[in-house]
């Protein structure tokens, strides 16, 4: 049973752009629901796989810097964002990229967004 004075976090918003993404192993080992018994639980379920917000520059081609940002949260959490899909047609990201504003001549800084990955909750835990 659950102290009902735990508060669960929902959303995470790493905002220093120059080294978030180095700071996503502190998730590794993360506990919550996964996302098929949370479905068949109660619609009030806290414990669901929180959003992650982490700010992060990339190049100007919205596509590159979508393809090295993430690359760049998948290699500091440790496994992927997101889980391989057999039906490409049912496949539709749960990664979400928006630019947040243009920083120089060749960079912008932009919000990678994701749910924390299953695959998180099996990695071990960083000791601090």
């Amino acid at each position: 049973n659950q102290d009902p004075n735990i508060k669960k976090v929902h959303h995470f918003i790493m905002n220093l752009p120059a080294s978030a993404p180095e700071f996503l192993n502190a998730f590794a080992g993360y506990q919550f629901e996964s996302s098929s018994s949370a479905a068949a639980g109660d619609k009030d379920n806290n414990n669901e796989a929180p959003w992650i917000h982490v700010y992060c520059f990339g190049p100007k081609d919205y596509e590159q810097a979508r393809i090295e940002s993430i690359q760049r949260c998948e290699a500091a959490l440790g496994c992927p964002l997101e889980p391989e899909s057999q039906d490409d047609n049912k496949k539709e990201s749960a990664i979400l990229l928006h630019v947040v504003r243009d920083v120089s001549p060749r960079k912008n800084m932009v919000c990678v967004s994701f749910r924390l990955p299953e695959a998180a909750k099996s990695l071990p835990r960083i000791s601090l």
